[in-house]
């Protein structure tokens, strides 16, 4: 079963988040796919993943490095 999920950050800094998570896409996952792309004041991330276990593994992943760079830029 293929998994997929959107997620749209409003913020009036994505680029410097994009490029802080810019290096992560990098990564090879394992048995998933992370797209991450500026829209006018907000970052869009979506996340796909082969089955329900390897989305919600790169979803936690994900989330947990929006939130970290969302704090870092608003220090």
């Amino acid at each position: 079963m293929l998994g997929c999920a959107e997620f749209v950050f409003e913020t009036p800094e994505p680029d410097a988040i994009y490029r802080a998570l810019g290096p992560e896409l990098d990564d090879e996952l394992h048995r998933s796919n992370v797209e991450m792309h500026l829209c006018e004041g907000a970052l869009r991330l979506l996340v796909r993943g082969d089955d329900v276990v390897s989305l919600r593994a790169a979803l936690n992943t994900w989330i947990r490095l929006v939130k970290i760079a969302f704090e870092m830029v608003n220090i």
